[in-house]
């Protein structure tokens, strides 16, 4: 789940967009939707963050408020953890920030998950960007091992951070990331080069070719820059794509609706 990638920073989404001059700021992640089942008309069932996880796992939406704060949340869900649990799947809910923030790690284990990875169980506080939590470059890389050492099969989900206003970039990359037309822009193209990093580090391990890679983002973001986003259907669109490296699902570019809430049924 990528923090604020909403699908107007996708270059290879927008191919008409500036007059079919748009590259958009996702090098590496145009490169895994061409061979990827890629759905090009996908929405979000939220606009925050917390609102992600239970459209995305549990297919549940936000209703009048949030589900996580709603009074519905003590109820029973069985969302994509728990039914995997039940086929002998060990599973894992991934965040970089200091440990109950936002209350990922309560509605991980709402949502069946079996362990929770945040910034201690990272530990090391040197890799904190100061505002959010670890980085992506590095948390990434914790992920990507982590996983080795569990027993197969097992179902992960990782909810980057650095794409989140400040928009913080580690100092040593401000020359290769320069400034887009607004300030998340230049923190879209680190968190893809940390995916990038994070695909060239998985594809090294034993689990790599038998997984099913599912990318989404959390939600867009209201401050479009393209006239064509700044309405009531760009402030839901996101990227959902599904990728697998024995490419037993083969490229498609989709354009049939999608939405969060259909990523565990599918």
């Amino acid at each position: 789940i990528l923090e604020s990638f909403g699908r107007e920073n996708v270059g290879s989404m927008n191919r008409y967009l500036d007059h079919g001059t748009y590259k958009g700021y996702t090098p590496f992640l145009d490169s895994l939707i061409s061979v990827s089942h890629a759905y090009y008309d996908a929405f979000a069932n939220g606009r925050k963050s917390i609102e992600a996880m239970p459209s995305s796992l549990v297919s549940v939406p936000s209703l009048y408020q949030p589900f996580a704060v709603s009074r519905y949340v003590s109820n029973h869900m069985k969302g994509l953890a728990a039914v995997l649990k039940e086929e002998g799947y060990q599973t894992a809910f991934f965040h970089g920030a200091p440990n109950g923030s936002m209350g990922f790690n309560s509605m991980s284990k709402l949502l069946g998950y079996d362990s929770y990875y945040g910034m201690t169980e990272y530990g090391n506080n040197a890799d904190f960007d100061g505002f959010w939590g670890i980085r992506d470059e590095e948390f990434l890389q914790f992920f990507a091992h982590k996983m080795s050492s569990f027993q197969q099969p097992f179902l992960s989900t990782v909810f980057t951070l650095s794409s989140h206003h400040p928009y913080f970039i580690p100092d040593k990359y401000k020359a290769m990331f320069p400034e887009g037309k607004i300030p998340l822009h230049r923190s879209i193209r680190y968190s893809d080069y940390a995916l990038r990093r994070f695909f060239k580090t998985a594809s090294q391990q034993p689990w790599y070719k038998n997984t099913v890679f599912v990318l989404t983002a959390d939600h867009s973001v209201p401050a479009a820059y393209h006239d064509e986003y700044k309405n009531g259907l760009g402030d839901f669109a996101i990227p959902i794509i599904f990728f697998t490296p024995d490419h037993s699902l083969p490229p498609v570019q989709d354009t049939r609706v999608m939405q969060q809430l259909n990523i565990m049924p599918s």
